[in-house]
């Protein structure tokens, strides 16, 4: 990031990683130097948390809010073929985590379906507000309350949102073909194929 400060008011996940990460390893460093800011830092996450859980609970009556006003303009034609869409990737979406995640969860010893209830509210307010970002505080705390060392949780669930976005890379296959549909052009199997490389590399999936 050119600043420190850019990177968090621009929301770019990758930068913010990336400055944590070395503001960590600075930290442990320098010891008991900077025990103040370490106790600072731990204090801070409970009231942030706490914020990011209240509007947690507001975020679908916004959601809600904004389908409504586009139905109320626009009509219930605006979104029938978006919805097509959005009904495309879920059901892909739901293939791939039942499928693929559950696989790497039945290997590892555990069930999909147990960790899917575990996660329930952070995976409905995913869904209400279109935005993952939101569940980060939530599902760190629930990590940890499962067992998972605060020091792993920190690094390997922000690191997964930047580097593991299966969910974007399917949106952005399915988007284009969409697209693609919509303006009649004809992609060939060659061009999905490479369509669905791009999409990986671009969205680290």
């Amino acid at each position: 990031p050119s600043t420190i400060a850019s990177a968090f008011a621009e929301g770019d996940i990758l930068q913010v990683l990336f400055f944590s990460v070395l503001f960590g390893i600075a930290l442990a460093m320098t010891g008991e130097t900077s025990r103040p800011v370490v106790t600072f830092l731990q204090a801070l996450t409970a009231p942030i948390f706490k914020l990011v859980g209240i509007l947690m609970k507001a975020a679908p009556i916004g959601a809600f809010g904004a389908m409504a006003f586009t139905i109320g303009k626009y009509g219930i034609g605006s979104v029938a073929n978006l919805a097509i869409l959005v009904a495309t990737f879920y059901l892909t979406a739901f293939l791939f985590v039942f499928g693929v995640l559950g696989a790497v969860c039945r290997y590892n010893g555990f069930s999909i379906f147990s960790l899917v209830r575990y996660i329930k509210d952070e995976l409905l307010l995913v869904l209400a507000t279109s935005s993952s970002e939101a569940a980060l505080p939530s599902l760190m705390e629930k990590m940890e309350k499962a067992g998972a060392a605060r020091s792993v949780v920190s690094l390997v669930i922000p690191t997964g949102y930047s580097f593991n976005l299966d969910g974007t890379n399917i949106y952005m296959t399915i988007a284009a073909l969409f697209i693609a549909q919509a303006t009649n052009t004809d992609l060939s199997i060659a061009d999905q194929i490479l369509l669905l490389l791009i999409a990986m590399l671009s969205s680290k999936g």
